[in-house]
């Protein structure tokens, strides 16, 4: 058969796959039938022609990094861009606090409207949404080159970082190398005991055994610093045992950490390995001055287009386009826009909201938007007068991770050696942000502040932590956010097929689309949210060079957590 048949018929088989081994054995299947492209390494974004927009128009609902990214390589083409809102900012949850900056958050039934007013000393600044750009995430890092945005290296992890529990250590905090390495030498010794008894003879491949044990054991006393006799005593890979070194006393290694102190610990629990995750990995970059200056990128180049403090009524997909309502705050009237398209980059929680927004979406995009649930996330940042973590425990940079509601201490990795700093003294997920959340502010500062005092004992002393000048954001009370990002999970089927129709617009000229994180296999990130205006430009621009309807329907939510909190967190 040839035409529409032969479609028809190949549909019908991959429907049949699909059914028969689901969307792992689908996509395979499109791939060697050579329907799908494995994608090669990231080239840029699409090179579209400058006039293929002349004379469309496109409403973009919110100036987050999804809506900036769309609009501004929609404008590049020739689309007549207007941006709609609701804030008196752009950036979205790309929040940078600095003197002055108002953080609002709503009201429940627990806890009254909040108004925070940052007091940081000029030019101390801390970021409150995202903090950090991972070297393979090229689009961030391509769109920083291009607006001239400067990058400086973002530290992850340093061994003077701390770790703390109250079940183990007497509750005090203990150095990152010496919970690394201890924990490395005592597995290493384990695993040699079981070598020289044998107990993996049946493990080791058939052949000269004897060679391979050695080798193996030769592998195990360096993986783990072991002695001759395959013991493990302590290294100095976990420090000096007296510090600082003089002509009188060299460096020897520590006593070890008490394997039974490390297991009881249960360190591993609490994110201690987040940095070998790939997301995670070296090199990463933050902008020079703060992660807002990404979005002045932006702005530099297409803030015109933006209308702020623009809060969306109604939507309304007509065959031939899309009319948005929205209120103008700075006017005090309502203003009605029609364009072609219409690009949501409102959060979906927001969108969800049908007593505030109205909207005539279709059946199943209603109810694929429904399905999302946004994460609750908390930060805390506090500015110190004195950088005590670097002339007291030489840490600089990184984070410090605790059992405690506040979960970890980020360290500054710029301005080394200077006055003061400011830290990001709580950064937590789930039910720990819940309940700092649902705490007032000075509650919230108050709790933050004692957990921060298990890791530095400086934290009690206000004249060097000032409460004044503490801060904090809880992103599921702060209007037109509702939350941190999208919490996809890759084992409910409800998330799977949600997330394939967002990926697709509704309407009947295929006129409304959804952006940001939200909707990329990346929630959470920065490069998520372009990876989406990427794919939403090309739906509007290029829709020949988009994915098969059936790619789309064979793809899987993303698996949240593990992407933003590391698939070692379980707290």
């Amino acid at each position: 058969m040839t035409g529409q048949d032969d479609v028809l018929t190949r549909r019908h088989f991959l429907e049949r796959v699909g059914i028969a081994g689901g969307a792992a054995a689908l996509y395979e299947t499109m791939t060697t039938l050579g329907l799908i492209n494995v994608p090669e390494a990231w080239g840029g974004p699409l090179e579209l022609p400058k006039d293929i927009g002349k004379g469309k128009t496109v409403l973009i609902l919110g100036a987050g990094i999804g809506g900036l990214t769309a609009a501004y390589e929609l404008t590049k083409a020739g689309y007549q861009c207007e941006i709609i809102e609701a804030q008196n900012r752009a950036g979205g949850r790309s929040l940078t606090a600095r003197r002055g900056t108002v953080i609002e958050e709503i009201g429940d039934g627990k806890r009254a409207p909040t108004r925070q007013v940052c007091q940081f000393d000029e030019g101390l600044y801390l970021n409150m949404g995202p903090g950090r750009i991972p070297y393979h995430h090229e689009r961030v890092i391509h769109y920083a080159k291009t607006l001239d945005v400067a990058l400086e290296v973002y530290v992850m992890e340093t061994t003077a970082n701390l770790f703390q529990t109250d079940e183990a250590f007497d509750g005090k905090a203990q150095i990152n190398r010496r919970v690394a390495n201890d924990t490395r030498g005592y597995i290493a010794e384990l695993l040699a005991k079981a070598v020289n008894q044998g107990a993996l003879d049946d493990e080791l491949s058939e052949g000269d055994k004897d060679k391979l044990k050695e080798k193996l054991l030769d592998l195990l006393k360096v993986f783990g610093s072991l002695n001759d006799d395959t013991s493990y005593t302590g290294s100095t890979r976990s420090g000096c045992a007296i510090e600082p070194l003089t002509v009188k006393y060299p460096c020897i290694a520590p006593e070890p950490l008490s394997f039974e102190q490390l297991l009881e610990s249960t360190f591993w629990r609490d994110s201690f390995y987040q940095p070998i995750d790939y997301l995670w990995q070296p090199t990463l970059f933050q902008p020079v001055g703060g992660m807002d200056k990404l979005v002045e990128g932006f702005i530099r180049k297409i803030g015109s287009l933006i209308r702020y403090q623009s809060v969306v009524q109604r939507i309304e997909l007509q065959d031939d386009g899309v009319e948005v309502t929205y209120y103008d705050r700075i006017l005090g009237s309502m203003v009605t826009k029609r364009a072609d398209y219409c690009i949501s980059n409102i959060p979906l929680p927001v969108l969800q909201g049908r007593d505030k927004i109205k909207a005539n979406f279709s059946e199943d995009f209603e109810w694929a938007i429904q399905q999302a649930v946004f994460a609750d996330t908390c930060k805390v940042g506090w500015q110190a007068n004195e950088r005590f973590w670097e002339t007291n425990n030489q840490i600089y940079g990184g984070i410090s991770w605790i059992d405690n509601i506040i979960t970890q201490m980020w360290y500054p990795s710029n301005d080394y050696f200077s006055k003061n700093g400011t830290l990001t003294g709580a950064y937590n997920f789930t039910d720990r942000a819940r309940d700092l959340g649902d705490m007032s502010l000075s509650e919230r500062l108050r709790v933050a502040r004692k957990g921060a005092e298990k890791l530095h004992p400086e934290f009690a002393n206000r004249q060097i932590v000032p409460e004044e000048k503490g801060l904090s954001i809880a992103w599921q009370n702060v209007p037109f956010q509702l939350g941190g990002w999208a919490n996809w999970s890759s084992t409910n089927p409800k998330h799977d097929k949600a997330y394939q129709r967002l990926l697709k617009p509704d309407g009947a000229n295929g006129q409304f689309l959804i952006v940001g994180d939200q909707v990329s296999t990346l929630p959470g990130w920065q490069e998520g949210a372009m990876m989406s205006a990427e794919h939403v430009v090309h739906l509007i621009a290029a829709p020949k060079m988009q994915l098969l309807e059936a790619e789309v329907d064979s793809v899987r939510a993303p698996d949240t957590r593990s992407l933003v909190e590391g698939s070692f967190f379980n707290r």
